[in-house]
C-alpha cells in the first residue's frame, strides 16, 4: 500500500461560486489546466443563460482558454484583466 492517499479528481477540480448582485463569481485560482476548466465548465453549466458571470483564475494562459471554451459552447467573452495577482474573465453564459 501507497504510504500516501491520492486525490480523487472530484475533489481536486473544484469552483468557489459566490454572487455580487446579479453577477456569479466563480474562482478557480490555485488551479492549473485541465482542471480549472473542467471546474469552471460545471460552475457555469449551473447558471441560468443570460447570467454575467466573473471569473477569478491564477493559471498564465486562462485568457486564451477560455476564449476557446467560450466558442466552443456558445458563450460570449467579455473581456479579460491582470488584478493583483489574478486575471479577471468576465463572460455573459
Amino acid at each position: 500500500m501507497w504510504p500516501f492517499r491520492r486525490k480523487s479528481p472530484a475533489r481536486t477540480v473544484r469552483a468557489r461560486t459566490r454572487w455580487e448582485g446579479e453577477v456569479a463569481v466563480i474562482d478557480v485560482r490555485g488551479q492549473t489546466c485541465p482542471g480549472y476548466l473542467l471546474a469552471i465548465d460545471r460552475a457555469v453549466a449551473a447558471l441560468s443563460p443570460g447570467t454575467e458571470v466573473k471569473l477569478l483564475i491564477s493559471y498564465p494562459p486562462c485568457g486564451e482558454d477560455v476564449k476557446a471554451w467560450c466558442r466552443e459552447r456558445n458563450i460570449r467573452f467579455l473581456n479579460v484583466a491582470a488584478s493583483g495577482e489574478c486575471w479577471v474573465i468576465r463572460i455573459r453564459k
